[in-house]
């Protein structure tokens, strides 16, 4: 998918799914799009391109549901999709895309050690959490707008390539 339209994508998203969050609620079926999108835009090592894709969510949050309605009905390049729950920052080892809910949150430095020879996509719920170790979390601007920032050093360091249609797409960090 070319940059034209992945922006008619993400501008898809804000205008049919509200991609807008206010503090008071989160639009988890917004957060799951561009996840799915991070997936399809982000390249891992050739050793992890075979079997399922696993995406882990360390904690409680609404994105759950979210989340296996995609596992449901979407592939990843031909890929069946798993959903994981991980009770401990351990268990996210093996995990593909390991998405840190809001309360989880302070595991994030230790899941920044225990993978950092392993290619795992860091995604944070809580704003902030890229600068703190993560690949990528969700931030909202000040017009309610739903953007992502994206800690490229952190990618690049679990041996990961992002697009640069994707990166275009988000708020460089580093």
């Amino acid at each position: 998918m070319d940059l034209k339209k992945l922006v008619i994508l993400a501008l898809m998203v804000c205008g049919l799914f509200g991609g807008r969050a206010r503090a008071q609620e989160t639009n988890y079926k917004a957060y799951t799009l561009f996840i799915y999108n991070f997936m399809k835009y982000v390249e891992w090592p050739e050793a992890q391109s075979k079997g399922d894709f696993v995406i882990g969510v360390l904690g409680d949050s609404p994105i759950n549901k979210e989340l296996q309605a995609l596992v449901a009905s979407k592939k990843l390049k031909g890929r069946t999709i798993v959903l994981k729950k991980c009770n401990t920052p351990e268990e996210a080892t093996s995990c593909h895309l390991l998405y840190v809910a809001d309360s989880k949150s302070s595991a994030v430095k230790q899941l920044k050690e225990l993978t950092k020879d392993k290619p795992v996509l860091i995604v944070g719920e809580r704003e902030g959490l890229a600068k703190k170790g993560a690949s990528m979390s969700f931030v909202t601007l000040e017009d309610d707008e739903l953007k992502f920032d994206i800690n490229k050093k952190e990618i690049e360091q679990h041996q990961l390539k992002i697009a640069s249609s994707l990166v275009n797409l988000g708020i460089l960090i580093n």
